[in-house]
């Protein structure tokens, strides 16, 4: 039996909203493949909007800014993971189009 480990790369976009030069909000997308398809999907991660800038439509910005960039990749999936305290922001991306699919499993280093 042999083991083998290839390097594989990807694109990363970081989208940030500025009020006064200072970051209000941010996201990233990671832009993966995997063998299963010619087409790459997309990874969200670090959504995030100031606490006192909520609810100004900051986030459904960043977050539609971000669709869009998949799409122009030609991702054929896009994925946003979120903890189950998080009642609020599920509804949020819900609202966006995602809607609930699986679980995520994690496992923390530190």
């Amino acid at each position: 039996m042999e083991t083998k480990i290839e390097e594989i790369s990807g694109e990363g976009f970081k989208f940030l909203i500025l009020e006064s030069n200072k970051e209000v909000a941010r996201a990233r997308l990671y832009v993966l493949k995997n063998d299963l398809h010619p087409e790459p999907f997309g990874f969200i991660e670090d959504v995030y909007v100031k606490e006192g800038c909520q609810g100004k439509g900051h986030g459904t910005k960043i977050m539609n800014l971000l669709i869009t960039k998949a799409k122009e990749c030609k991702c054929y999936k896009l994925i946003c993971t979120s903890r189950f305290s998080r009642s609020g922001v599920h509804i949020f991306y819900e609202k966006l189009g995602f809607k609930k699919y699986g679980h995520e499993f994690r496992m923390d280093f530190k």
